[in-house]
């Protein structure tokens, strides 16, 4: 056996441990992601009801559609928003954001969907937006 080859040899494993480090390294930021990815979604779909309106870390503006509420039709558990008419379904929850009044926030129903009301919508299907995941609505001043 020459030097060379001794010498080629060594770089050959050295390039196999490097790669198979590499390999534990992507297979554990896998296994990462997938532990601890969806608690960290589940988190802030847990507290998103105490997030107040146009603040939520990386959906508002760009997930959800903020403005007043131009239209409600109840019969058809619709609202419309920035020309948009959008479903309240069964699934929709509904948040009273009460910030502004220094009282904490609390679940809502269809009633407090009011015409002239600001509120934030999150779409269940951020692509079609036609139905609500979540909504939260600003009480009527004073309220």
């Amino acid at each position: 056996m020459s030097w060379s080859n001794s010498r080629g040899r060594g770089r050959s494993a050295d390039k196999e441990r490097s790669t198979a480090l590499r390999s534990s390294l992507i297979v554990l930021a896998a296994a990462a992601a997938l532990l601890w990815g969806p608690a960290a979604v589940e988190g802030q779909m847990m507290t998103e009801q105490f997030i107040p309106i146009g603040q939520s870390p990386g959906l508002s503006s760009t997930h959800t559609d903020i403005g007043e509420i131009e239209t409600v039709d109840p019969a058809a558990r619709r609202i419309t928003l920035g020309g948009r008419s959008i479903a309240v379904t069964a699934r929709t929850r509904i948040w009273l954001d009460r910030s502004a009044l220094r009282q904490a926030n609390v679940t809502g129903g269809f009633a407090d969907l009011r015409q002239g009301r600001r509120a934030e919508v999150k779409y269940e299907d951020a692509a079609r937006r036609v139905s609500a995941e979540w909504i939260k609505v600003a009480p009527e001043p004073g309220g």
